[in-house]
């Protein structure tokens, strides 16, 4: 039977954090109570801070590789959000 590595757990709990995150979105989305979205609010931050040191340790380590964006890239993307939504 393999051993988990650092990078398996590293990977694991990133992962954990991504699932975290999105859950806790949808919640404060979907919170009618204002206390509860506050609550939620903060936990979120944590994760984004949590998820943000564990990212950076795992690519500090060369385990997760992001490539750079061309400049038309993130000015494709500045522009799909900054147009407005039509509701």
């Amino acid at each position: 039977m393999p051993q988990m590595t650092d990078k398996d757990y590293m990977m694991g709990v990133l992962g954990d954090l991504k699932f975290e995150i999105e859950g806790l979105s949808h919640a404060i989305v979907e919170s009618a109570d204002e206390s509860l979205r506050r609550d939620f609010t903060s936990v979120l931050n944590t994760c984004f801070t949590d998820q943000k040191k564990v990212f950076d340790a795992i690519s500090q380590r060369g385990w997760y590789k992001v490539r750079q964006a061309s400049p038309q890239d993130i000015a494709h993307t500045r522009n799909t959000f900054q147009t407005p939504a039509i509701i």
